[in-house]
């Protein structure tokens, strides 16, 4: 599925399938939250994308573990922003939604559920969704501690962002669980996701 077309710095670079993804993937690979959910958290999204870029489709880049991956992200709009005016908030649930998009469409878990506040993180990704008579669901999983940017400042930079997403994981109840921090950038518009350790 992946294509290395070169090497920039110490990063080996590589494009996603041309065909732009849609946004709306994730609400078919991902269970957990209701589809009406997931495709909320999609408009906050693009409401963030659509303050930078037009025509539904931008070029987008991912950094997943070290790893740039590229490709076109595309969406459809037309829907009533009359609700989707706070910038904290589109940043924050269109960082949701990118992190979903990151942990479904492009790394295959396939269940999120969200943590409770003190764990250090917003949520646990499963690679496949647990049994209803399972008594083990609490074990295994990927905890996600999730941010959105709409443009860099001075103080809030995506590195700055990152290295503060750590810290909270090191102060949550699932520090020392397997877990990643995911930031989007919407303006550039990038997306990291760095595991914890």
């Amino acid at each position: 599925m992946l294509n290395k077309i070169e090497n920039r710095g110490v990063l080996p670079y590589y494009t996603l399938p041309m065909i732009p993804i849609n946004l709306e993937q994730t609400v078919i690979k991902l269970k957990g939250p209701t589809q009406e959910q997931i495709i909320s958290c999609n408009q906050w999204a693009i409401v963030a994308l659509e303050r930078y870029h037009s025509n539904e489709i931008v070029a987008f880049e991912f950094e997943v573990d070290g790893i740039l991956y590229s490709s076109k992200i595309a969406w459809k709009g037309g829907f009533s922003k009359a609700a989707m005016r706070e910038k904290v908030d589109i940043a924050n649930y269109g960082g949701v939604a990118m992190a979903m998009f990151v942990m479904s469409v492009l790394l295959n878990y396939s269940y999120v559920e969200q943590t409770e506040i003190g764990d250090g993180v917003d949520f646990r990704f499963m690679e496949k969704e647990p049994d209803e008579d399972d008594l083990n669901f609490l074990a295994g999983g990927h905890y996600v501690e999730v941010s959105g940017i709409l443009e860099e400042g001075e103080s809030n930079t995506l590195a700055s962002r990152l290295k503060k997403k750590h810290q909270q994981i090191e102060r949550g109840n699932r520090n020392g669980e397997v877990s990643s921090v995911i930031v989007t950038l919407f303006k550039q518009p990038k997306t990291i996701k760095e595991v914890h350790s």
